[in-house]
């Protein structure tokens, strides 16, 4: 009895169970949209044919819901059309604090306030995006989770989610995301940050987007398997800042390395960002032949705000060398930019023995360098600098580019100008220009350097019509036009003349105590001399430099060169001759300012002139009058052939004269006029007329006494033909091809001059053959005649370097006593030609490349600036993209100095590069001296595109004279990830202390 009330309990509770259990479900549909639940806690796995929630008449894909007024969706296929509700009540405070969108494209589900989300969902809030194959929406508690699918077919997970917030975008393997607190759980995260991207497998996101990684790695390599990266235990990434590591190590091809540090410090200042702060990891090395181990360019970088930043750097040698710097970059936009750098060194030899330090001492350089561009827009005033101003060794010691330190000259200008009104200007320049001279084969440092300083000044306003201010009618009168021009110039120099030209002067000059007196003749025997002795390795001083150095400066200072010119040119209203002629008359007014002023004494007893300078203020004028004819000629020839059709011949001659009256009276007190006594009687007038300003520059400094009057003539050629098109795709039947793009004469011919009153003879020519290959041709032509002169007191040896040396003796030869004066003759009419070739210049060169080769870079990442950079210096990278270019130049150089001796030069340069494999590329640089048979720098380079690195290595097997030896170096590093983009790989040149200058030894 006991079994049949136990079976029928039993059935009562089943169905007080079944009954409890559909009216709970009846409930929980009734009230679904109020129940809350915890999207944080386990999730179920979502059934493989997810549930449709849909309002009945509507199929699952093309479901739409809204949970309460502030979120709006759209499912099924669908996904471009998002409603947005509006909510007229006040959101509380657990709730969004605005929109929510999200869309899917298989199905949704909506169950309270949780809404489920499978293939290719979005959820969008703000600036805040999630894509994802699931997604799981949670409005009570403000969270999101993600995750992907995996995928039995291609057995790899689909549909990783990819957060976005703003600008920065997380590729990630599961998410977990809360829009109040705005903090994040992460499992498994690839995210770009700067140049390089992080990777880790467990990450925390805080509400000022900080991560805070663990199994973390960070490379520059944007591959799934990277080639290389930092791995770090833990790594904290600070917003837009840097990325901070604990100990970490590093790993190539997936292979750990014992190298590491304890810490790490990777900043990423953005395009916009002030950038970052920090420390300057030094470079480490040995100079073999120079200041033993080093570290190198260490120290920190202050970014000082958005518009400066500077760096601080020092270095320090194992024997006993050291060096401190500071360089900055700035920029204000619209307005100007610029960079600069200080540096100064002490270099000690590190010698053991008081004979080594005598030999080799201890020395301190220096260098600035200051680079300031302007961005004038609308402005009247500019700006600019350049400046490259070092001490004569520093770049033979400290400096790590192979072009500086083989480069023997640096220039520098700052400039500054302004404009008045529409018609003035005003400039200044300070410039300063160095010579570093030549290598003491016994010291192995650079001497007999050259500088010279100075500051020049200019006014001047534009050529204005008095009569047409404003605007004219058209009358002749109404193109008259006057201008002003002013031109100051101070400078200092260590360059102290120790030898006086006496040529053409026809009597003896009694030369002050330290001087000597030379011909031009002797001047250039001398310098041939000097020169052929500094090629061969012998070390010559110049007679005519001092050190430039505060020992000297009242030397220096005294030596000031002031000069002063102004003019005021007027053109006349010009008209036409037989309507093709142009004809254009001319005033002007000109006239220079000396700080210096000479004076000529004759001593009967000595019997020669004694030549002092006096210090002041002396003003000169003169003016000249002048008129211009020119007009254009043309010739054409007919062919009329299968193709050339016809050769046109454009000549374009100018003929101009202009008249300046005598100003060598004594009342002008321009020029002073020597006695005609003792052994001047016998020169002409013209003769013992001299300047007071010879050899100062300026009309008085050269120019002879007496009126002149010139005429200039010049004549163009043009040579051109005309050709049938191979095809007719142009449209176009003829094409023009020219054959010579310029072939000037130029000359002058003065009428009131007493002797040699035809000037020398210039021609020019430039073309372009092949449409690649540019062809220029200069040369002048002495149309007068020479005859041999023996001076048998002359000897070059005594004066022009320290010592005899024989080698150069035999160079000179019995010749050395001879010089050959110019002659008031013809060389017609000596027999000796139409004229002497003085000088001849030719330069043919030629580019061979791909199309496209020279199309500038581009880059969607790049910033602006550096692919300006990249452009404007296209020789400091190697571009993979281009298979091969080939540049070659062949340039002669010819001075004629006397009958019988001539320089010359002659050199092929050969530079270019070509790729074996799209991975591998060469580059080289030679060149060839015909005048010395030698070849010139040549460098062979090898460039390995690694992807994410990059592998070079540069050869020098020649650097072009005796003091230089050859030099390698092998660099295998880190590329950055917009070079890679670019396929480009920058050029850094190798330096060697031992390998360029011979070092301290």
């Amino acid at each position: 009895m006991i079994e049949p009330k136990f079976t029928y309990i039993i059935l009562r509770v089943t169905h007080y169970t079944l009954l409890l259990w559909l009216l709970t479900a009846v409930t929980g549909l009734l009230h679904a949209q109020e129940r809350p639940t915890n999207p944080l806690s386990p999730l179920p796995v979502p059934p493989s044919k997810p549930v449709n929630t849909s309002p009945a008449g509507r199929s699952a894909t093309e479901s739409s819901r809204t949970v309460r007024p502030v979120i709006t969706g759209v499912s099924g296929r669908d996904t471009t059309r998002l409603r947005v509700g509006k909510d007229t009540t006040k959101t509380p405070e657990d709730q969004f604090a605005t929109t929510v969108r999200y869309s899917s494209k298989d199905s949704s589900q909506v169950n309270g306030q949780i809404v489920e989300l499978w293939g290719n969902a979005e959820v969008v809030y703000g600036d805040i995006s999630l894509k994802a194959d699931y997604i799981k929406l949670n409005q009570a508690t403000n969270e999101v989770y993600a995750r992907g699918r995996y995928d039995s077919t291609s057995k790899k997970t689909v549909g990783t989610p990819i957060f976005k917030d703003r600008s920065e975008e997380y590729n990630t393997k599961e998410i977990r995301y809360n829009f109040k607190t705005k903090k994040a759980l992460v499992q498994g995260i690839v995210t770009q940050q700067g140049e390089g991207n992080i990777r880790g497998k467990i990450v925390k996101k805080d509400a000022e987007d900080n991560l805070y990684i663990r199994g973390s790695i960070y490379t520059t390599c944007n591959l799934a398997t990277p080639h290389f990266h930092i791995n770090a235990p833990k790594l904290k990434v600070v917003h837009n800042k840097q990325v901070v590591s604990g100990p970490f190590n590093l790993v190539i091809n997936q292979i750990p390395l014992p190298l590491g540090l304890p810490f790490g410090f990777f900043p990423f200042p953005k395009k916009k960002d002030i950038g970052v702060s920090g420390i300057l990891m030094p470079q480490y090395g040995e100079e073999p032949n120079g200041r033993g181990f080093y570290l190198r360019d260490g120290g920190y970088y202050w970014a000082v705000n958005e518009n400066i930043g500077l760096q601080f750097t020092g270095q320090i040698y194992s024997r006993g060398s050291w060096g401190l710097g500071t360089s900055g970059a700035y920029n204000k936009r619209y307005r100007y930019a610029g960079n600069f750098q200080l540096r100064f060194n002490h270099n000690t030899s590190g010698a053991l023995t008081e004979a080594e330090r005598l030999l080799s001492p201890d020395r301190n350089d220096f260098a600035i360098s200051w680079s300031h561009a302007p961005q004038n827009i609308g402005r009247r005033s500019s700006f600019s600098a350049n400046v490259n101003v070092t001490s004569n060794s520093y770049n033979q010691f400290n400096s790590f580019s192979t072009q500086a330190v083989t480069s023997n000259v640096a220039g520098s200008s700052i400039q500054y100008s302004r404009t008045f009104g529409k018609y003035v200007r005003s400039g200044a320049n300070v410039r300063v220009n160095q010579q570093f001279g030549q290598v003491n084969q016994q010291t192995g440092v650079r001497e007999n350097g050259k500088t010279d300083v100075g500051i020049d000044y200019n006014l001047s306003v534009n050529q204005i019509a008095p009569f047409a201010l404003k605007g004219g009618t058209g009358r002749w009168f109404e193109s008259f036009r006057v201008g002003f021009q002013f031109d100051a110039q101070a400078s200092i120099s260590n360059t102290i003349r120790s030898q006086i030209d006496t040529s053409g002067l026809g009597f003896t000059v009694l030369p002050p105590r330290g001087t000597i007196l030379r011909s031009r003749d002797q001047i250039v025997r001398d310098s041939l001399a000097r020169a052929d002795s500094i090629r061969r390795g012998f070390t010559v001083t110049d007679p005519n430099l001092i050190a430039f150095n505060l020992e000297n400066l009242s030397r220096i200072l005294d030596n000031r060169n002031v000069t002063m010119r102004y003019s005021i040119p007027v053109s006349l209203p010009n008209f036409k001759i037989a309507r093709y002629i142009n004809f254009t008359p001319g005033f002007s007014l000109q006239g220079d300012i000396y700080s210096r002023q000479l004076t000529y004494t004759y001593d009967a007893a000595k019997g020669g002139v004694q030549i002092d300078t006096a210090r002041g203020f002396f003003p000169t004028y003169s003016f000249a009058t002048n008129a211009s004819l020119n007009t254009r000629v043309y010739g054409i020839y007919n062919f009329h052939g299968k193709r050339l059709e016809a050769i046109r011949h454009t000549v374009a001659p100018s003929v101009s004269i202009s008249y300046t009256p005598d100003f060598s009276g004594s009342a002008f007190g321009f020029f002073t006029k020597l006695p005609a006594e003792g052994s001047l009687a016998a020169l002409p007038e013209y003769r013992r007329t001299l300047s007071r300003y010879r050899g100062l520059g300026g009309s008085y400094g050269s120019s002879p006494p007496g009126q002149n009057a010139i005429i200039s003539f010049g004549i163009v050629n043009q040579l051109e033909m005309k050709v049938r098109s191979r095809d007719d795709s142009s449209g176009a039947e003829f094409k023009k091809i020219p054959l010579f793009d310029n072939i000037s004469i130029n000359g002058s011919y003065n009428l009131l001059a007493p002797e040699y009153k035809l000037s020398p003879i210039n021609i020019s020519a430039n073309t372009q053959i092949f449409k690649n290959v540019n062809f220029n041709l200069s040369g002048t032509m002495d149309p007068y005649a020479y005859r041999p002169y023996y001076n048998a007191y002359y000897s070059p040896y005594s004066s022009a370097f320290n010592g005899y040396d024989p080698t150069v003796a035999a160079i000179i030869g019995q010749e050395s006593t001879a010089t050959f004066p110019r002659i008031n003759r013809y060389s017609v009419f000596a027999g000796q030609g139409l004229g002497r070739l003085t000088s001849l210049q030719a330069f043919v060169s030629t580019r061979f490349a791909p199309k496209k080769a020279d199309a500038p870079k581009k880059s969607p990442n790049a910033s602006d600036a550096t692919l300006k950079a990249i452009n404007q210096n296209p020789d400091l990278y190697v571009d993979f993209s281009i298979p091969w270019t080939v540049n070659v130049s062949y340039s002669f150089g010819y001075t004629r100095l006397t009958p019988t001796q001539s320089a010359i030069v002659q050199t092929l340069n050969l530079t270019g590069d070509f790729s074996l494999t799209p991975k591998w590329k060469f580059t080289y640089q030679t060149g060839y001296d015909f005048q010395y048979h030698a070849p010139s720098l040549t460098t062979i380079g090898v460039n390995r595109d690694l992807h994410c690195w990059e592998m070079a290595f540069n050869w020098t097997p020649y650097a072009g004279s005796a003091s230089r030896a050859g030099n390698y170096s092998f660099d295998l590093r880190a590329k950055s990830s917009i070079l890679q983009e670019l396929k480009l790989s920058r050029r850094r040149s190798f330096f060697d202390n031992g390998g360029f200058g011979g070092g301290y030894r």
